[in-house]
Protein backbone atom coordinates (compact mmCIF):
# COMPACT_ATOMS: atom_id res chain seq x y z
CA UNK A 1 0.00 0.00 0.00
CA UNK A 2 1.29 3.46 -0.90
CA UNK A 3 1.74 5.73 2.07
CA UNK A 4 0.69 9.37 2.26
CA UNK A 5 3.73 11.57 1.71
CA UNK A 6 3.45 14.34 4.31
CA UNK A 7 5.53 17.52 4.53
CA UNK A 8 5.55 19.01 8.04
CA UNK A 9 5.92 22.68 8.96
CA UNK A 10 6.38 23.61 12.60
CA UNK A 11 8.36 25.16 15.41
CA UNK A 12 9.70 23.61 18.61
CA UNK A 13 6.81 22.64 20.85
CA UNK A 14 3.83 22.18 18.52
CA UNK A 15 6.22 20.87 15.86
CA UNK A 16 7.44 18.16 18.24
CA UNK A 17 3.91 16.87 18.73
CA UNK A 18 3.25 16.97 14.99
CA UNK A 19 6.22 14.68 14.26
CA UNK A 20 5.56 12.41 17.22
CA UNK A 21 1.88 12.03 16.30
CA UNK A 22 2.82 10.89 12.80
CA UNK A 23 5.81 8.66 13.55
CA UNK A 24 3.86 5.49 14.42
CA UNK A 25 1.27 5.89 11.65
CA UNK A 26 1.90 3.23 9.01
CA UNK A 27 -0.11 5.21 6.48
CA UNK A 28 2.36 8.12 6.55
CA UNK A 29 5.84 8.86 5.22
CA UNK A 30 7.21 12.18 6.47
CA UNK A 31 9.14 13.67 3.55
CA UNK A 32 10.54 16.75 5.29
CA UNK A 33 10.27 19.06 8.26
CA UNK A 34 10.43 22.80 7.57
CA UNK A 35 11.13 25.01 10.56
CA UNK A 36 12.70 28.32 11.54
CA UNK A 37 15.86 28.59 13.61
CA UNK A 38 14.95 29.30 17.23
CA UNK A 39 16.15 32.59 18.70
CA UNK A 40 16.07 31.07 22.19
CA UNK A 41 17.21 27.87 23.89
CA UNK A 42 13.64 26.91 24.74
CA UNK A 43 10.18 26.84 23.30
CA UNK A 44 7.53 28.32 25.59
CA UNK A 45 7.90 25.30 27.84
CA UNK A 46 10.60 22.73 28.49
CA UNK A 47 10.77 20.04 25.82
CA UNK A 48 13.19 18.22 23.56
CA UNK A 49 14.59 20.26 20.70
CA UNK A 50 12.81 19.86 17.40
CA UNK A 51 16.14 19.09 15.73
CA UNK A 52 16.67 16.17 18.12
CA UNK A 53 13.20 14.75 17.46
CA UNK A 54 13.70 14.98 13.68
CA UNK A 55 17.13 13.37 13.89
CA UNK A 56 15.85 10.43 15.95
CA UNK A 57 13.06 9.87 13.44
CA UNK A 58 15.32 10.27 10.41
CA UNK A 59 13.27 13.17 9.05
CA UNK A 60 15.11 15.62 6.74
CA UNK A 61 15.06 19.09 8.33
CA UNK A 62 15.18 22.39 6.46
CA UNK A 63 15.38 25.91 7.91
CA UNK A 64 13.19 28.67 6.50
CA UNK A 65 14.19 32.31 6.94
CA UNK A 66 12.04 34.68 8.99
CA UNK A 67 11.58 37.00 6.01
CA UNK A 68 11.81 36.87 2.23
CA UNK A 69 11.15 34.15 -0.32
CA UNK A 70 11.41 30.49 0.64
CA UNK A 71 11.31 27.06 -0.99
CA UNK A 72 9.64 23.75 -0.22
CA UNK A 73 9.31 20.43 -2.04
CA UNK A 74 6.06 18.76 -3.21
CA UNK A 75 4.22 16.09 -1.19
CA UNK A 76 0.72 14.58 -1.08
CA UNK A 77 -0.20 16.60 1.99
CA UNK A 78 1.30 19.39 4.08
CA UNK A 79 0.48 19.87 7.77
CA UNK A 80 1.40 23.11 9.50
CA UNK A 81 1.57 23.51 13.28
CA UNK A 82 2.95 26.80 14.63
CA UNK A 83 5.12 27.96 11.71
CA UNK A 84 4.46 31.73 11.48
CA UNK A 85 5.16 32.23 7.78
CA UNK A 86 2.50 33.17 5.22
CA UNK A 87 2.06 30.67 2.39
CA UNK A 88 1.86 32.32 -1.03
CA UNK A 89 0.82 30.81 -4.38
CA UNK A 90 4.37 29.53 -4.88
CA UNK A 91 4.16 27.33 -1.79
CA UNK A 92 0.45 26.54 -2.04
CA UNK A 93 0.92 25.12 -5.54
CA UNK A 94 3.25 22.40 -4.20
CA UNK A 95 0.53 20.55 -2.29
CA UNK A 96 -2.92 19.21 -3.23
CA UNK A 97 -3.90 19.73 0.41
CA UNK A 98 -2.26 22.00 2.95
CA UNK A 99 -3.78 22.11 6.43
CA UNK A 100 -2.96 24.34 9.37
CA UNK A 101 -3.54 23.47 13.02
CA UNK A 102 -4.44 26.72 14.72
CA UNK A 103 -4.41 26.98 18.51
CA UNK A 104 -7.84 28.61 18.85
CA UNK A 105 -11.47 27.82 18.10
CA UNK A 106 -11.90 29.65 14.80
CA UNK A 107 -13.24 31.95 13.44
CA UNK A 108 -12.34 33.80 16.63
CA UNK A 109 -8.75 34.54 17.62
CA UNK A 110 -7.16 34.47 14.21
CA UNK A 111 -3.53 35.56 14.28
CA UNK A 112 -0.05 34.48 15.34
CA UNK A 113 -0.37 34.34 19.14
CA UNK A 114 -3.96 33.37 20.03
CA UNK A 115 -3.15 31.69 23.36
CA UNK A 116 -1.81 34.96 24.71
CA UNK A 117 -4.95 36.94 23.87
CA UNK A 118 -7.39 34.20 24.94
CA UNK A 119 -5.80 34.14 28.39
CA UNK A 120 -5.66 37.92 28.68
CA UNK A 121 -9.37 38.04 27.81
CA UNK A 122 -10.22 35.41 30.44
CA UNK A 123 -11.53 32.75 28.04
CA UNK A 124 -12.64 29.63 29.92
CA UNK A 125 -13.22 27.51 26.79
CA UNK A 126 -10.42 27.42 24.22
CA UNK A 127 -9.58 24.88 21.53
CA UNK A 128 -7.94 23.87 18.27
CA UNK A 129 -8.98 24.18 14.64
CA UNK A 130 -7.63 22.45 11.53
CA UNK A 131 -8.29 24.44 8.37
CA UNK A 132 -7.19 24.64 4.76
CA UNK A 133 -4.52 27.27 4.19
CA UNK A 134 -5.16 30.03 1.68
CA UNK A 135 -3.32 33.31 1.17
CA UNK A 136 -5.10 34.93 4.12
CA UNK A 137 -4.31 34.61 7.82
CA UNK A 138 -6.33 31.72 9.31
CA UNK A 139 -9.13 32.32 6.80
CA UNK A 140 -9.28 28.93 5.04
CA UNK A 141 -12.26 26.63 5.45
CA UNK A 142 -12.36 24.72 8.73
CA UNK A 143 -12.12 20.91 8.67
CA UNK A 144 -11.90 19.79 12.31
CA UNK A 145 -12.32 21.48 15.69
CA UNK A 146 -12.00 20.54 19.35
CA UNK A 147 -12.85 22.50 22.50
CA UNK A 148 -10.84 22.41 25.71
CA UNK A 149 -11.48 23.76 29.21
CA UNK A 150 -8.92 26.37 30.25
CA UNK A 151 -8.66 26.35 34.08
CA UNK A 152 -6.90 29.74 33.94
CA UNK A 153 -3.54 28.40 32.76
CA UNK A 154 -0.53 30.57 32.03
CA UNK A 155 0.50 31.05 28.40
CA UNK A 156 3.30 28.47 28.51
CA UNK A 157 1.01 25.95 30.26
CA UNK A 158 -1.78 26.40 27.72
CA UNK A 159 0.62 26.06 24.78
CA UNK A 160 1.94 22.78 26.19
CA UNK A 161 -1.56 21.39 26.77
CA UNK A 162 -2.80 22.41 23.30
CA UNK A 163 0.29 20.84 21.69
CA UNK A 164 -0.57 17.56 23.44
CA UNK A 165 -4.25 18.03 22.54
CA UNK A 166 -3.33 18.35 18.83
CA UNK A 167 -2.68 14.60 18.48
CA UNK A 168 -6.34 13.74 17.89
CA UNK A 169 -6.81 16.43 15.29
CA UNK A 170 -3.65 15.22 13.48
CA UNK A 171 -5.10 11.70 13.49
CA UNK A 172 -8.33 13.08 12.02
CA UNK A 173 -6.40 14.79 9.22
CA UNK A 174 -4.66 11.55 8.24
CA UNK A 175 -7.71 9.32 8.66
CA UNK A 176 -9.83 11.57 6.40
CA UNK A 177 -7.25 11.98 3.60
CA UNK A 178 -8.11 12.86 0.85
CA UNK A 179 -11.87 13.11 1.45
CA UNK A 180 -11.99 16.31 3.47
CA UNK A 181 -15.39 17.85 4.17
CA UNK A 182 -15.22 21.46 5.43
CA UNK A 183 -17.50 22.23 8.37
CA UNK A 184 -17.47 25.99 7.82
CA UNK A 185 -18.95 28.16 5.05
CA UNK A 186 -16.63 29.49 2.31
CA UNK A 187 -16.65 33.02 3.78
CA UNK A 188 -14.28 33.16 6.76
CA UNK A 189 -14.12 36.94 7.09
CA UNK A 190 -16.17 36.84 10.29
CA UNK A 191 -14.76 36.29 13.76
CA UNK A 192 -11.94 38.12 15.51
CA UNK A 193 -8.31 38.78 14.66
CA UNK A 194 -5.58 39.68 17.13
CA UNK A 195 -2.13 40.95 16.13
CA UNK A 196 1.04 39.13 17.10
CA UNK A 197 1.76 40.10 20.67
CA UNK A 198 4.80 42.30 21.28
CA UNK A 199 7.12 43.17 24.14
CA UNK A 200 5.11 46.36 24.64
CA UNK A 201 1.91 44.37 25.21
CA UNK A 202 3.48 42.76 28.29
CA UNK A 203 3.69 46.12 30.08
CA UNK A 204 0.64 47.21 32.07
CA UNK A 205 0.41 50.60 33.75
CA UNK A 206 -0.75 50.20 37.35
CA UNK A 207 -3.04 53.20 36.91
CA UNK A 208 -4.91 51.39 34.10
CA UNK A 209 -5.84 48.32 36.15
CA UNK A 210 -9.60 48.18 36.62
CA UNK A 211 -9.81 45.06 38.80
CA UNK A 212 -7.70 42.24 40.21
CA UNK A 213 -8.89 39.76 37.56
CA UNK A 214 -7.43 41.98 34.85
CA UNK A 215 -4.04 41.85 36.57
CA UNK A 216 -4.27 38.07 37.06
CA UNK A 217 -5.05 37.45 33.37
CA UNK A 218 -2.24 39.79 32.35
CA UNK A 219 0.24 37.82 34.48
CA UNK A 220 -0.94 34.51 33.06
CA UNK A 221 -0.97 35.75 29.45
CA UNK A 222 2.67 36.83 29.43
CA UNK A 223 4.24 34.10 31.59
CA UNK A 224 6.82 32.82 30.73
CA UNK A 225 7.60 35.06 27.75
CA UNK A 226 8.16 37.97 27.42
CA UNK A 227 7.23 38.13 31.15
CA UNK A 228 4.45 40.35 32.54
CA UNK A 229 5.55 43.81 33.62
CA UNK A 230 3.94 46.53 35.68
CA UNK A 231 4.73 50.23 35.39
CA UNK A 232 4.80 51.73 38.88
CA UNK A 233 5.78 55.41 39.32
CA UNK A 234 7.74 55.39 36.04
CA UNK A 235 9.65 52.26 37.06
CA UNK A 236 9.22 48.77 35.58
CA UNK A 237 8.57 45.78 37.83
CA UNK A 238 8.83 42.35 36.18
CA UNK A 239 6.28 40.00 37.75
CA UNK A 240 7.91 36.61 38.26
CA UNK A 241 6.39 34.10 40.69
CA UNK A 242 8.82 31.29 39.76
CA UNK A 243 12.08 33.15 40.36
CA UNK A 244 11.22 36.11 42.60
CA UNK A 245 13.92 38.44 43.93
CA UNK A 246 11.87 41.22 45.48
CA UNK A 247 8.35 42.04 46.58
CA UNK A 248 6.35 45.20 46.01
CA UNK A 249 3.09 46.26 47.59
CA UNK A 250 0.43 47.73 45.32
CA UNK A 251 -3.17 48.85 45.57
CA UNK A 252 -5.93 47.85 43.14
CA UNK A 253 -9.44 49.15 43.77
CA UNK A 254 -8.77 49.88 47.43
CA UNK A 255 -7.21 46.46 48.03
CA UNK A 256 -3.60 46.28 49.22
CA UNK A 257 -1.49 43.23 48.42
CA UNK A 258 2.01 42.28 47.31
CA UNK A 259 3.35 40.83 44.06
CA UNK A 260 6.75 39.22 43.56
CA UNK A 261 9.43 39.54 40.89
CA UNK A 262 12.18 42.11 40.38
CA UNK A 263 12.77 45.69 39.26
CA UNK A 264 13.96 46.00 35.66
Amino acid sequence: MNTIKVACFGMQGFGNNLLQSLQDNNEVTITALYTRASKFDFAYYECETLESVAQKMGVPLFYITDKGDWECEPADLAIVSSFHRIFKKKQLSKYPYIINIHSAYLPNYKGATPTNWMIKNGEKIVGLSAHFIDEGIDTGRILFQQKLLNPYLTDNQLRKVLAFFSKQIINDIIASYPNYLPISPPDQTSGSFFPKRTEADALLNIEDIENIEQLIFHIKAFTNFPMPKLKIANKIFVIDYENPKETVEIMVKNQNFSIVGYWN
